[in-house]
């Protein structure tokens, strides 16, 4: 059975942090200055070919510790998705942060030291298991700084975070990281096309009703329907491809 990739905006609007609060804004990004742009280019591209990149293929360079490259990828791939998982599970921003450093770090070394067995189990839950540790770390810290002395009820309480807890809190985050690497991806792609990806995201992600977004592109009200649909199925395509490499060895 063919599985089906979660897509975050057809559940609630998501704002990409590249588009400004107006049309204008995002015109003025496609229109920056020529080195400016030159060096987003690189960018952009090195982003899409990291994005693309499998797992596997990470986790076999990653046993050469002098590739810096392939640690820089997979620290990419993974760290923002702990620290949203650590967010989720009620860290500050900063002990999620830390949570997520010594996690990617403690992957880092047991993995290079032949502690991962991918025969005994996914990595992902290898690195969940890590995480959960952390995060109890983080929640005594916490109290500690608070000087918060706790009953213990409390301080079974916050110890009660299950693994189960860590990796569906896990799994949402890099649902919406598969999505978000998807979407640089299109951007990136389609980059020519800036009128259909505004009229997208205007209209799917942001919530704007067809026909102002139409006022604010410049595009006439059929012209934003048939960009909304053109982009659907390019970011589906892309979701599916980008899901594909990051789950491949997860």
């Amino acid at each position: 059975m063919q599985r089906v990739v979660f897509l975050p905006f057809f559940l609630a609007p998501y704002r990409t942090p590249m588009l400004d609060e107006s049309a204008s804004g995002f015109r003025e990004h496609a229109s920056a200055g020529d080195s400016s742009c030159n060096e987003r280019e690189k960018n952009n591209r090195a982003m899409r070919e990291g994005a693309m990149v499998t797992t596997t293929l990470l986790l076999e360079r990653l046993h050469d510790s002098q590739d810096a490259e392939a640690w820089r990828l997979f620290d990419e791939r993974f760290r923002g998705v702990l620290i949203a998982t650590g967010l989720r599970l009620g860290l500050t921003r900063t002990d999620a942060e830390d949570a997520a450093q010594e996690t990617m770090l403690q992957a880092l070394r047991e993995y290079q030291a032949g502690k991962y067995d991918r025969a005994r189990g996914r990595l992902s839950s290898w690195i969940v298991g890590i995480a959960r540790h952390r995060i109890l770390d983080a929640r005594r810290q916490g109290a500690r700084r608070a000087g918060h002395m706790a009953a213990l009820s409390e301080v079974a309480a916050m110890n009660d975070v299950r693994e189960s807890d860590v990796a569906d809190a896990f799994d949402h985050a890099l649902e919406r990281h598969i999505f978000e690497e998807a979407w640089r991806v299109l951007k990136e792609e389609t980059k020519g096309d800036s009128a259909s990806l505004e009229a997208f995201e205007l209209t799917s992600l942001r919530g704007v009703a067809i026909a102002s977004a139409a006022r604010m592109t410049g595009l006439s009200v059929d012209q934003v329907y048939l960009a909304r649909n053109r982009v659907s199925k390019r970011l589906r395509a892309a979701v599916e491809r980008v899901d594909r490499a990051i789950r491949d060895g997860v």
